[in-house]
């Protein structure tokens, strides 16, 4: 088992879907709703809980049932490729493997969760965690992700 967060939201001006966050506007039409959600501190338990229970941010499964989920998913990924990777620099490293990213007709998700990511790893730093500077497991492969939800 690990930390799940449902949540989901659309915007009430173009229906994108986000997370109303600390003050950040929706990503696709800017505009400032007063609904906000304290995800940053909930992702950072997650990721936490699945890196202590299981030795990677990854999971070995997971059921995305909300927004919120699919979200932490893709940091799931974004994470450990980076603990993984040896790399220094995580906001480098994390908006190259967001671009990587199949986004469809949610392009604006790609700059929004790497906000998301950006808080987050301030966040674990801040708890005294490093995440960098190990080498990636030989001849073991990167998780991919695309933003269709979809069951693990």
């Amino acid at each position: 088992m690990t930390l799940h967060i449902v949540y989901d939201h659309q915007c009430p001006r173009c229906g994108a879907y986000y997370i109303p966050y600390e003050d950040v506007p929706c990503p696709n039409c800017g505009l400032m709703e007063e609904e906000r959600f304290d995800f940053v501190p909930q992702a950072v338990d997650s990721l936490l809980y699945n890196l202590h229970s299981y030795g990677s941010f990854l999971p070995p499964s997971w059921w995305v049932g909300s927004l919120g989920d699919h979200i932490l998913r893709i940091l799931f990924i974004v994470f450990e490729a980076f603990r993984q990777s040896g790399e220094a620099d995580f906001p480098s490293f994390a908006e190259q493997v967001l671009a990587e990213g199949d986004w469809g007709d949610q392009q604006y998700l790609e700059k929004h969760i790497y906000g998301i990511a950006l808080r987050v790893y301030e966040e674990i730093e801040k708890e005294g965690f490093q995440l960098g500077g190990t080498e990636e497991e030989e001849g073991k492969e990167e998780e991919s992700f695309d933003t269709e939800e979809e069951e693990e």
